[in-house]
């Protein structure tokens, strides 16, 4: 049945002036038409929506999320000992609860025992409605490296794109490898120092990009990210040292930033990581700050990612506290994702032919960030979701 969304004022998500009493019509899981209220569909045999006084936007979309370990208490190895069953039931419930704050598409950065894959393909063979996963199984870490707990070790080129090509067999939508540690140091030591080299992640990323797969390195001191983009990484994710000339070689490059600033600033509050992970995030925000001002400054494109523990709300207001104008902060939870997750043909704006993703907010969040918390309506593949009717 063709469904019409009448009276909207409409954010496509592509950044430009908002367009008032619009409409968009949809048939099956597509988009068919966008145009002025009353001037495109026949309405004889159509569900009409009124969305007068509402906002229309692009569904959200996740650039970073855990899902299967999402909001787990205790330390890396406490999370990875989770039963596999009880996690993929977790990551189940969590993608819902991304669908009610709109989010429509989530790339998940890996998981234990690359059990991201497994609840994508649980979902896939369900009836379950909620966002499309994109999943990159394991990342991967050199021997004793950063989150050695719950990924996969390699020391050489060659291992790097063995484990690589068995991720891709495995259906993995990504390849992610640890650009950087951090945390197992004492006060006075570096925050974050080199994990992997070039070399390394150049063989991992070299395989995926050969067979059409993006890449991601978690990358936090500059040297780190440098070397992840020297690699051929697609995306650097948190990028907290980052530097100025090190933003200005991202944008030359294309490759885009998924900073997770709530996730870190979360990590203030106990959640079972350790005193050294509190103490050190509250030093890890300050630069942050500086880092993220440092990529808008060279224009990098920036998109949203909550990581474990964060949300898109408290995301986009501290993008905006920031220095991030409130288009900008739409863009990068729309368009600016699906560019970086290479789906942009697909979703992150609001066009004919293109998937029909859709939010419909209170509110406008233009003149107030915080209406992107006041999800009244969500449209994934052309269904109707009340986002009441999901869990919080």
């Amino acid at each position: 049945m063709r469904l019409v969304l009448s009276g909207a004022t409409l954010i496509d998500g592509r950044g430009g002036r908002p367009i008032a009493n619009a409409e968009v019509v949809v048939e099956a899981d597509r988009i068919i038409a966008v145009g002025s209220a009353g001037e495109l569909a026949d309405r004889a045999e159509a569900k009409v929506i009124d969305l007068a006084g509402k906002y229309l936007l692009p569904g959200f979309i996740n650039a970073h999320d855990h899902l299967t370990t999402k909001r787990l208490r205790g330390s890396r190895t406490d999370r990875a000992a989770v039963d596999d069953a009880l996690m993929v039931t977790r990551g189940i419930q969590n993608a819902l609860v991304n669908l009610r704050e709109g989010i429509t598409t989530v790339r998940d950065a890996g998981a234990p025992r690359g059990l991201s894959l497994s609840l994508k393909s649980a979902i896939t063979r369900s009836d379950i409605v909620t966002p499309r996963i994109l999943a990159a199984a394991q990342g991967l870490t050199e021997t004793a490296g950063y989150a050695h707990e719950i990924f996969v070790e390699v020391d050489t080129p060659l291992e790097a794109k063995k484990a690589a090509g068995a991720m891709i067999k495995r259906g993995a939508d990504f390849i992610k490898c640890m650009a950087s540690i951090e945390w197992g140091h004492a006060e006075a030591k570096p925050l974050s120092t080199v994990n992997m080299d070039v070399a390394t992640m150049r063989a991992a990323f070299d395989l995926a990009h050969h067979h059409s797969r993006r890449c991601m390195a978690h990358a936090l001191c500059d040297e780190a990210i440098a070397n992840a983009v020297e690699a051929g990484a697609d995306t650097i994710e948190h990028g907290v040292f980052l530097s100025a000339s090190t933003a200005r070689k991202m944008a030359k490059r294309g490759v885009g930033l998924v900073p997770t600033l709530s996730g870190y600033k979360e990590l203030r509050n106990d959640w079972g990581r350790g005193q050294d992970i509190m103490r050190h995030s509250v030093k890890i925000v300050e630069q942050h700050k500086v880092g993220f001002r440092h990529a808008l400054e060279a224009g990098v494109t920036v998109a949203f990612g909550s990581d474990s523990l964060g949300n898109l709300l408290d995301e986009c207001r501290t993008m905006q506290e920031w220095g991030m104008p409130p288009m900008q902060c739409i863009e990068a939870i729309t368009r600016n994702a699906a560019m970086l997750l290479g789906i942009d043909d697909q979703v992150g704006s609001i066009a004919a032919e293109r998937v029909a993703d859709l939010v419909v907010l209170d509110a406008d969040p233009i003149s107030n960030i915080a209406a992107l918390g006041e999800v009244e309506l969500v449209v994934k593949s052309g269904r109707l979701i009340d986002p009441a009717m999901l869990p919080v």
